[in-house]
């Protein structure tokens, strides 16, 4: 990516802050741009280039990729994502690219980033729900003592009642033992 480019890319990204930005953080914003355009003499035509080329965007997981995909066919419809996989290894590398104008890779990128956070947010409360429903926790003579702290992290109203409601939703496993216990 030339330092042209590089600069469009953050200049769009302002841009998309003036035009959909709420009071204060729109105004700043739209001073913000016209500085830089005026400094750069970069002009509206060349922000709103509709060129469309592959865009990267590196993930972390599974899921990420999965929601990278979902992402690009929400804004885009299907076939225009794709993975990338290494020239002399075969195996991919974890990035998604996206054939798209500069506008929609940033409002993808931007959604990204929001939905990710999310997503891994709701995944923790997921993974305690499956902790909680399939019982995976030592017999009390192994359990560790909490600390203060720790028992106010787990006293949050708001995420035991979302944890329940998940539990309700998930099937209890049962694993048949292998090897018999003698206690």
């Amino acid at each position: 990516m030339t330092e042209r480019e590089r600069l469009l890319e953050k200049l769009m990204k302002v841009k998309v802050l003036a035009d959909r930005g709420e009071g204060g953080e729109r105004e700043s914003a739209e001073r913000t741009l016209a500085a830089l355009m005026e400094r750069y003499g970069i002009t509206e035509a060349d922000l709103e280039d509709n060129q469309v080329s592959t865009h990267w965007i590196r993930y972390k997981t599974v899921w990420e990729r999965k929601l990278l995909h979902q992402l690009a066919y929400m804004y885009l419809g299907e076939g225009h994502s794709f993975g990338r996989v290494g020239t002399y290894t075969g195996r991919s590398r974890k990035q998604v690219g996206i054939d798209c104008t500069p506008a929609q890779y940033i409002e993808i990128e931007a959604d990204f980033t929001f939905y990710s956070a999310a997503m891994e947010e709701e995944m923790g409360l997921f993974y305690s729900a499956f902790l909680q429903k399939n019982r995976l926790f030592p017999p009390p003579e192994l359990a560790r003592e909490n600390t203060e702290e720790e028992e106010a992290q787990n006293m949050d109203l708001e995420r035991i009642a979302k944890i329940q409601a998940m539990m309700g939703g998930i099937e209890q496993h049962t694993r048949h033992k292998a090897i018999e216990s003698h206690q």
